[in-house]
């Protein structure tokens, strides 16, 4: 398996044509991993030709609607498709309050109607800030203010990956970004200015704009980083853009 981060939407709650919100696909040699499941992230993964026994994991960052939201037909086709039923038990991790709010999910349309348990079983994991264990990795899992929201970091072959979900701008971000190689960062409740801040302070050698709600101008930020000391990269994410976690 190709080792890479596809941002499978950059979306926020807002409903734009062609645009998912805002979830990542982290694959690695021996994981397949999505980073938030809000609006469109289902739909993003068929069109990537993931069947549902190829995905083992979900992480959510917190649990606001445009980042869960797709749990409900994701797990609803893993029922009861006819041509992709799932047969692989499913990992979710997230905050506390997990139990209750995929509890809720799962029985928002009656027992049963989501998950068939004979078939396969959703094991609920609560995480609290610190490291998150699956199977052989370990990532970071850090609480990022304002909105019970909780970044993810990866180190892989020396390099480092930072996922930061919904997040304001303020020190804690600044620290959690500081240095990596990669950042996917929330770039839509950021001022401009916050954005350009956010890349000098933190150094971190590349960073994508996700949970965009509105335009941004890719070539003003960098030429404004830059003039700032700033020696990386900004990128303006889009759904369906593809990273390698190497080079």
């Amino acid at each position: 398996m190709t080792e890479r981060l596809i941002l499978l939407g950059v979306g926020t709650c807002q409903l734009e044509p062609g645009r998912a919100t805002s979830a990542v696909l982290l694959e690695l040699d021996d994981l397949r991993l999505v980073y938030d499941f809000g609006r469109g992230t289902a739909d993003r993964l068929a069109s990537l030709d993931l069947r549902q026994d190829d995905v083992e994991s979900i992480v959510l960052s917190h649990y606001h609607p445009d980042h869960v939201s797709d749990l409900v037909p994701y797990l609803h086709a893993a029922s009861h498709s006819r041509t992709d039923p799932r047969s692989r038990d499913l990992h979710i991790y997230g905050p506390p309050g997990l139990d209750d709010v995929v509890g809720r999910l799962l029985g928002l349309f009656g027992p049963g109607s989501l998950v068939v348990e004979e078939r396969f079983t959703v094991h609920l994991e609560v995480v609290e800030s610190g490291t998150l264990a699956i199977g052989p990795h370990r990532f970071e899992y850090r609480h990022l203010p304002p909105a019970g929201n909780h970044g993810l970091k990866l180190a892989r072959g020396g390099r480092s990956y930072a996922l930061t979900g919904d997040s304001d701008f303020h020190r804690e971000e600044i620290d959690f970004l500081s240095g990596v190689d990669l950042a996917i960062f929330d770039s839509g409740h950021l001022s401009e200015d916050q954005i350009v801040e956010l890349a000098v302070a933190s150094r971190a050698k590349r960073m994508i704009c996700s949970h965009i709600y509105e335009p941004l101008d890719e070539v003003a930020l960098n030429a404004r980083a830059s003039a700032r000391g700033y020696t990386g990269e900004i990128r303006i994410g889009h759904d369906l853009m593809e990273l390698g976690l190497s080079g």
